[in-house]
């Protein structure tokens, strides 16, 4: 599963791919990228041309293939934000593995959560210092979150103190999603917290998406890890810190 995750993102950063490059990428066989291509292209995910293959962009990436990408990243991102969240504090996390990261390292004894995704709903219930505050509505097709009309309105009756998002791709003027189908939402989320920050691993910068849903001016701070020329980081307008990740030795 991780290596056809690692294709469909080696696609989406860099469009076509031949299966020379695939196998050479991942050392194994041009017979077994070849299967694996085949796979992908029955998921509707890539789609194979002559040598190689492209990415099917009009898709949404399954979230089970989003989570095993950049793992040690996003774990290192989420025990950073978690550590920035004050003890009494109303924190809203918005939907995406990298806020599931923040979720599980959240240890506070006396912490409200607000969330419209059902996973790192799960999460927050199994602690029982944490309140926690669940959006209800549609679920949003190939996702974990909730969406829609009564998102919305339970939404708007409420206030927090940080909201915390997560990105398909950041790039110098914001934070820009794949899909429209969130972006009301979000904005409704930016507008009832005090502060905003935004969390997304280091592949997540320079990539293109369609959708702008926030500029910069909009957060406090965003958290990615160490991977991240640390000259890119300092050329945003706002601070992007930069959590250093655990590796292996």
């Amino acid at each position: 599963m991780s290596r056809h995750a690692e294709i469909v993102d080696a696609l989406q950063v860099k469009g076509f791919q031949s299966v020379h490059e695939l196998a050479g990428r991942f050392d194994v066989t041009t017979s077994t990228i070849r299967r694996d291509l085949e796979r992908l292209e029955a998921m509707d995910l890539i789609k194979r041309t002559h040598g190689g293959a492209v990415p099917v962009r009009q898709s949404e990436t399954p979230h089970h293939f989003k989570e095993e990408l950049h793992r040690a990243e996003k774990t290192a991102i989420g025990r950073a934000m978690a550590e920035r969240v004050l003890e009494g504090q109303t924190v809203l996390l918005d939907g995406g593995t990298t806020n599931l990261e923040v979720a599980r390292h959240m240890d506070h004894q006396r912490l409200t959560v607000v969330t419209n995704d059902l996973r790192i709903a799960t999460e927050i219930a199994r602690k029982q210092t944490i309140h926690l505050v669940f959006i209800g509505g549609e679920l949003l097709p190939n996702s974990y979150t909730m969406w829609g009309p009564t998102s919305v309105q339970q939404l708007s009756n409420l206030r927090v103190d940080v909201a915390i998002f997560s990105a398909d791709t950041v790039s110098d003027d914001g934070v820009f999603n794949a899909s429209s189908y969130e972006i009301e939402l979000k904005r409704l989320m930016r507008s009832i917290a005090n502060e905003a920050f935004f969390v997304a691993d280091s592949s997540k910068f320079g990539r293109e998406a369609l959708f702008k849903v926030f500029g910069m001016e909009s957060f406090t701070a965003g958290i990615t890890d160490d991977l991240l020329d640390p000259l890119r980081a300092s050329h945003f307008p706002i601070p992007i810190i930069q959590a250093s990740v655990r590796r292996g030795v």
